[in-house]
C-alpha cells in the first residue's frame, strides 16, 4: 500500500502544486521567522519596543502567508485547466475571507484567518465549477466590444460561483451541524495523563501536516498544562508539593527540539545525507532558526505540509521523544523539567537549563536527536533518490507561460523543491525572457491560379531589444522544460486577435502549429472553442496543423479530438508529410482536410527517382481528398515542377518569407475592415 501511495501520490497535479506553491512562498515564511527570532533576542536586551515592533511585523507576515496561499494556489489551478487567471483568484480571496468569517475563524488580535485548509480547498472548488459549468461565454452580445463582454461575463462568473459556494457552506455548517448539534471541539485531554499526552502529541502533529496550526487548536491544553506547571513551582518554593514530569517545558525540550516534529533531527539528517545540493542549500538557511526552535522553513520549503512521505516520520518521531524522555524521568535518569523557560531555548541548553543545571538533561536531548536522524533517514533518503538530478524552483518562478498540463513525472509534483530539467534548456529560455518579446510572424500559403494569398501560418520569433529577430531554434529549450503546451496556447490565443481584424473576409484564413502535447492536454477542445467564440472568426477560419509525432502519441484520443474539431468546421492540416515513417498508414486512418507536402522531397526533384518520389506522396495525398500545400519552394524550377502535377498552393521563400503582420498589411496581402469598407 504504502508502496503504491509513493508511485502514485506525487504525479497527483493537485498536490504537485500545493507543494510547490508552499516553496515558492518560503521567503514569507522566512522573513515572518526571522523577525520573530530578532524580536526575541530585542527582548534580551531590553529592547522593548523594537521588540513589540519586530513582533507585530512577524504576526502581520504571518497572517498573510494563508491569503498568499490562496493567490498562488489559484494561478496555479486557473493555469492547470486554462481558466482566467483573474476570476479563480478573485473568487478564491473573497471567499477564503467571507467563508473564514462564516465560521468563526478569525482569532482574537488577528486582522486577517490563518486556515490553511480552507485556503487549499476554496481554490479547488472555485476551479472545479468554473472547469464544469463554463460560465464564461453566458452572456453574448455581438454588438459590443470583446473587451467588454468579457468583463460582463467575468463579474457574473464570479457572482455565480461566489453564491454557489456561500450556499454550500451556509448549508454545511448551520443546516447540518447546527441541525445534528455536532460540534467541533477536541476531546478534554487530562495534562498529567502519558496517554493523554501522546494523543496531544499526535493530533498536534496532524493538524500541523494538513496546515492548520496545533498550538492554536490545542491552546486549551497547554494553558492547563502551564497553570499546572506553574502551582507545582509555587508549591515547591513553600517546600511542598512535586513537579510534574509532563510540564508545559517538557514538550519544548523534548518533542519540539527545532519547532513541532522534533525537525532539528531531519534538518541534521538533510545537513549530513542529503544528495541533492537543493535540500543541503534549504537545511543550510533552516539550520539557525531550526537551533531556536523555528521550523517554517522545513514545514513549507521540504515540504513537510501535505507530503505523504514525510508525514509519517513528523508524527512519529516526536512521539517517540516524548516517551524516551518521559520514562528517562520517571525512572530518575534525568531531573523533571523546573521553571518555566522559553519555547526558543536552542536544545542541549535547553535541556540544562531545564533540568536546573543536570547535564543529563543536555545528553538526553542528544539521545532523542539522534534517534530522531534515525526516524526521518529512510523517509527522507526517498524524496533525496526521487530528487537527483534536478534544478533549483527558481526556475518555475520566472516562466512567463502558464501550463495546462504539468509534466509531474519532471518532479514537481514530487514535493521536492525542484524541477527536472535540463540546465542549458533553462538558460536558454530564462536569456530569452530577460532580453526581449516573442512575437508572431506570418508566412503566406499562395494560390498560384487565383494568384492571391489564401491563408497565413502564425509562426513564433524572438525579438530582442535591439531589434534582432530569432528564428524558433528555441523551441527545444521549451520541449525540454515541458512548455511547449504554453507556448502554443500562447501562440494560439495571440494569431487568433490578430486574425480578429481581418475575419471580415471570407476567404481569410489563420494556421496555427500545435505540438502532441498541447492536443492532447484535455481542456484543449475547450479552449480553442472559448477562443474562437470570443472573436469575430468563424471555425472555418482557422487551420491546425499537426505533426505525424502527434498521431503515434495516443491515436485514440487523438482521432476522437481532430474529429470534434473538424465537427465544428476547423480545417485540420498534416504537416511535414514524407518526413516520418509512418505518413501513408496515417493518411488511411484520419481524417485531414489539407496534406503538406515537407519541403525534404522538394529537395531531390533534380533526380528521376526524386521527382517520382515527390510525385507519389502528392497522389497519396489527393486520395484522401485532401488539399495539397508544397512547403518549401524557393525557385522557380521548383515552382513550375509543383504546378505540372495540378498542385496550386505553394508556401516558401519563393513568394513570400516569414514576415511581421505589418509587413503583410504593407503589402496588401490582407485588408483591415475599415479599409475594406471605405
Amino acid at each position: 500500500m504504502f508502496t503504491y501511495l509513493m508511485k502514485h501520490l506525487p504525479a497527483n497535479k493537485y498536490l504537485a502544486g500545493i507543494s510547490n506553491v508552499f516553496i515558492m512562498l518560503l521567503p514569507v515564511s522566512l522573513i515572518s521567522s526571522f523577525s520573530l527570532l530578532a524580536s526575541n533576542g530585542a527582548t534580551l536586551l531590553n529592547w522593548t519596543d523594537v521588540s513589540y515592533e519586530l513582533n507585530t511585523i512577524s504576526s502581520l507576515i504571518a497572517q498573510l502567508f494563508p491569503v498568499l496561499l490562496v493567490v498562488f494556489f489559484s494561478q496555479y489551478l486557473a493555469s492547470l485547466h486554462k481558466q482566467p487567471v483573474i476570476a479563480i483568484i478573485t473568487s478564491s480571496v473573497l471567499l477564503y475571507f467571507i467563508i473564514c468569517f462564516q465560521w468563526d475563524l478569525f482569532h482574537e488580535g488577528s486582522l486577517i484567518p490563518i486556515n490553511f485548509p480552507f485556503a487549499i480547498f476554496i481554490p479547488i472548488a472555485v476551479s472545479f465549477f468554473y472547469q464544469y459549468l463554463q460560465l464564461l461565454s453566458i452572456f453574448r452580445d455581438t454588438h459590443l466590444p470583446n473587451v467588454v463582454e468579457r468583463s460582463i461575463n467575468l463579474v457574473i462568473s464570479v457572482c455565480i460561483v461566489i453564491s454557489i459556494l456561500l450556499g454550500i457552506s451556509y448549508g454545511t455548517k448551520f443546516v447540518i451541524l447546527d441541525a445534528l448539534h455536532l460540534t467541533l471541539m477536541m476531546p478534554r485531554l487530562d495534562p498529567m495523563s502519558l496517554f493523554d499526552g501522546i494523543i496531544y502529541e499526535f493530533t498536534r502533529g496532524v493538524l500541523w501536516s494538513i496546515g492548520v496550526n496545533g498550538h492554536v487548536i490545542l491552546a486549551s491544553y497547554k494553558i492547563e498544562l502551564f497553570r499546572i506547571t506553574s502551582e507545582s513551582l509555587a508549591l515547591i518554593e513553600t517546600g511542598s508539593g512535586t513537579i510534574p514530569i509532563l510540564t508545559s517545558n517538557f514538550y519544548d525540550f523534548y518533542t519540539g527540539m527545532g519547532g513541532s516534529g522534533n525537525t532539528l533531527s531531519l534538518v541534521i539528517c538533510v545537513l549530513l545525507f542529503a544528495k541533492n545540493k537543493g535540500y543541503r542549500t534549504l537545511a543550510k538557511a533552516a539550520l539557525l532558526l531550526s537551533i531556536f526552535n523555528i521550523n517554517e522553513p522545513i514545514l513549507y520549503g521540504l515540504p513537510i505540509m501535505f507530503n505523504p512521505i514525510m508525514i509519517i516520520p513528523f508524527l512519529l518521531t516526536p512521539i517517540v521523544g516524548l516517551l524516551i524522555a518521559y520514562f528517562a524521568t520517571l525512572w530518575g535518569v534525568v531531573p523533571p523539567i523546573m521553571g518555566v523557560i522559553s519555547w526558543m531555548t536552542p536544545p542541549i541548553i535547553g535541556g540544562y537549563l531545564g533540568t536546573d543545571g543536570a547535564i543529563s538533561g543536555s545528553i538526553l536531548q542528544c539521545i532523542i536527536i539522534l534517534i530522531g536522524i534515525a526516524i526521518y533517514y529512510p523517509f527522507f533518503m526517498r524524496m533525496d533518490k526521487l530528487s537527483m538530478g534536478k534544478t533549483a524552483l527558481d526556475s518555475l518562478t520566472e516562466r512567463f507561460f502558464s501550463s495546462e498540463k504539468i509534466d509531474t513525472t519532471k518532479a514537481i509534483g514530487s514535493y521536492i523543491p525542484h524541477l527536472s530539467i535540463n540546465m542549458a534548456a533553462q538558460k536558454t529560455v530564462e536569456h530569452l525572457h530577460k532580453t526581449g518579446d516573442f512575437i508572431l510572424y506570418y508566412q503566406p500559403q499562395y494560390d498560384v491560379d487565383k494568384q492571391k494569398v489564401i491563408s497565413l501560418e502564425a509562426l513564433i520569433r524572438h525579438r530582442s531589444y535591439s531589434g534582432h529577430i530569432t528564428p524558433p531554434t528555441f523551441i527545444d529549450s521549451f520541449s525540454e522544460l515541458g512548455l511547449l503546451p504554453e507556448l502554443d496556447f500562447w501562440v494560439l490565443e495571440k494569431a487568433i486577435a490578430t486574425a480578429n481584424n481581418y475575419a471580415h473576409d471570407p476567404d481569410f484564413k489563420i494556421s496555427v502549429n500545435v505540438s502532441p502535447e498541447t492536443v492532447l492536454v484535455p481542456t484543449f477542445l475547450t479552449t480553442v472553442m472559448q477562443l474562437i467564440k470570443r472573436s469575430s472568426l468563424r471555425f472555418e477560419q482557422l487551420e491546425l496543423e499537426i505533426t505525424e509525432e502527434l498521431l503515434i502519441k495516443d491515436e485514440k484520443e487523438t482521432k476522437k479530438t481532430l474529429n470534434k474539431l473538424r465537427e465544428l468546421g476547423i480545417t485540420i492540416a498534416l504537416d511535414d508529410f514524407g518526413s516520418g515513417y509512418s505518413s501513408i498508414a496515417y493518411l488511411s486512418r484520419f481524417d485531414f482536410d489539407k496534406v503538406k507536402i515537407d519541403r525534404s522531397l522538394l529537395l531531390n526533384i533534380g533526380t528521376e527517382r526524386g521527382r517520382k518520389l515527390f510525385s507519389l506522396a502528392v497522389e497519396l495525398g489527393q486520395i484522401t481528398g485532401a488539399n495539397i500545400v508544397v512547403e518549401g519552394a524557393e525557385s522557380k524550377d521548383e515552382v513550375d515542377f509543383i504546378q505540372s502535377l495540378g498542385i496550386s498552393c505553394i508556401q516558401g521563400f519563393f513568394f513570400y518569407k516569414p514576415m511581421a503582420i505589418e509587413a503583410i498589411i504593407e503589402l496588401g496581402l490582407v485588408t483591415l475592415q475599415d479599409e475594406q469598407v471605405a
